[in-house]
C-alpha cells in the first residue's frame, strides 16, 4: 500500500506542476490580451484559452488539493471529535466522495466519448474539439478517486488503532 500511496501522490504532485505552469502562461496570456487590448488588437482566442486552461486547473488539481487537505471544509463540530471518531465519519462520508468520483468517471467518459465520434467542437475563435477538455474530467475524477483511495486506507488505519501511522513506520 505505501507503494500505491507514494504513487498516486508524486502523479499528484506532478500535476501540481503542471498547473503551475498552466497558471503561469494563462497570466501571461492575460497581460498580453491586455496590452494588445490597448493597442486596438486584442487576443481574439484568448478568453476562451483562459477558460480551458482555467478547466484544466480545477479537474487535475484537485487530487492534489486532496493529498494536501486544501478542499473546502465546514468543520466547526467535527474538529472537536477525538481522531478515531474523525476518522469513522470520514469512512462513512467517503461514500458520497465515490459516487461524485463515479460519476465524473462515468458520465465524463461518455460525454468525451459521445464528443469525439461526433467531431463536437466550441464553435468559438479557437474552434477546438471539445473531448479535449471533456476528457480531463475523468482523468480528474481518477485522480481525484486515487487519492481518496489513500485517504481511506488511512482513515481505516486510524480507526482500527486510534493513531496515524507515522513515517518510517
Amino acid at each position: 500500500m505505501k507503494v500505491f500511496e507514494k504513487t498516486i501522490g508524486a502523479v499528484n504532485g506532478a500535476m501540481m506542476w503542471v498547473c503551475g505552469i498552466i497558471g503561469i502562461f494563462m497570466a501571461f496570456l492575460v497581460v498580453a490580451d491586455i496590452v494588445m487590448r490597448m493597442m486596438k488588437m486584442p487576443i481574439q482566442w484568448a478568453f476562451e484559452m483562459t477558460q480551458w486552461l482555467s478547466a484544466t486547473m480545477a479537474l487535475l488539481g484537485g487530487g492534489y488539493a486532496l493529498l494536501k487537505g486544501s478542499h473546502v471544509k465546514i468543520d466547526l463540530v467535527y474538529k472537536r471529535f477525538p481522531l478515531r471518531i474523525r476518522a469513522i465519519v470520514d469512512i462513512f462520508t467517503s461514500v458520497l466522495f465515490y459516487v461524485l468520483c463515479f460519476v465524473l468517471i462515468w458520465h465524463g467518459s461518455i460525454v468525451a466519448y459521445e464528443s469525439f465520434l461526433t467531431k463536437a467542437t466550441t464553435g468559438a475563435e479557437l474552434n477546438p474539439p471539445t473531448y479535449l477538455v471533456q476528457l480531463l474530467v475523468p482523468i480528474g475524477g481518477l485522480l481525484i478517486g486515487l487519492q481518496g483511495i489513500v485517504i481511506l486506507v488511512r482513515n481505516i488505519r486510524i480507526a482500527l488503532t486510534g493513531h496515524e501511522e507515522r513515517e518510517g513506520n
